[in-house]
């Protein structure tokens, strides 16, 4: 008797078997570990020499770890991301992933949803962590309830949102220092220069342009504005779609 067309499909090619292998991919590597070691103990220095200048009336352990966030760690996770794809065309490994599963975009929504999970879950730990550190150091764990927990919360989201649009950029770029540039240029770069443009030519509507990049959404949704995740998972998605529309059309 054949076999169906069903009963003949590898296992690996199966949404939930592609996505068990990304994840484990992503948690034997080492680097994923330095990655996340990385950023907590940026999270941890920030926070332990953070210095106690604030108004008595206002906790500081969430500003504190959100400076954090800002000047290191939404960088670091979202290299995470970069190079978890990265890694593989360097290695040439990605073509033992395609083999495997010949859908290509199954495998970038696998890889997105991975990487997207795996990040929301270290980027809130490392959040709390340093939340709670502050708020140890400053005598303020007895002030800290669900206002701060919902900011803890947006703090792991925003790198997760960063880290799946840096495996988007990576996947088009397929170079880790490539994909680096264009990552931190688009966080960086490119809203003060379109803000500079603004002014210098007095075009406003480049001022609003800028304010829908990745970076000035993001510190409006970890400031509490949750419908900037719009705009983020705009971003993050179209360059996971404009990824597994690259893996299609290009050889590996």
């Amino acid at each position: 008797m054949t076999a169906s067309p069903a009963a003949q499909t590898p296992r690996a090619a199966t949404t939930f078997a592609t996505t068990a292998a990304e994840l484990h991919k992503l948690v034997t590597v080492r680097s994923t570990w330095w990655f996340v070691g990385g950023a907590a103990a940026a999270m941890l220095a920030v926070t332990v020499l953070a210095s106690d200048d604030r108004d008595p009336a206002t906790v500081l352990a969430v500003p504190v770890a959100v400076q954090a966030l800002a000047n290191f760690v939404q960088y670091i996770l979202g290299a995470l991301g970069i190079a978890a794809v990265t890694g593989e065309f360097a290695s040439r490994s990605i073509t033992v992933t395609f083999a495997c599963t010949p859908s290509r975009p199954r495998v970038m929504a696998a890889k997105a949803l991975v990487v997207g999970g795996a990040v929301l879950v270290a980027g809130t730990a490392i959040a709390a962590l340093g939340v709670g550190v502050a708020a140890a150091r400053f005598d303020e764990l007895g002030d800290l309830g669900a206002a701060e927990a919902a900011d803890v919360a947006r703090m792991g989201l925003y790198p997760a949102f960063l880290a799946t649009l840096g495996l988007g950029i990576g996947t088009l770029v397929r170079r880790t220092a490539g994909a680096l540039t264009i990552f931190v240029v688009l966080l960086v770069l490119v809203p003060e220069l379109l803000g500079f443009a603004a002014d210098r030519f007095g075009l406003a509507w480049l001022t609003t342009v800028a304010d829908y990049t990745p970076s000035p959404a993001g510190w409006r949704f970890v400031s509490g504005q949750w419908e900037e995740a719009l705009v983020l998972l705009a971003w993050s998605g179209a360059a996971v779609a404009a990824a597994a529309w690259t893996v299609r059309i290009r050889d590996v």
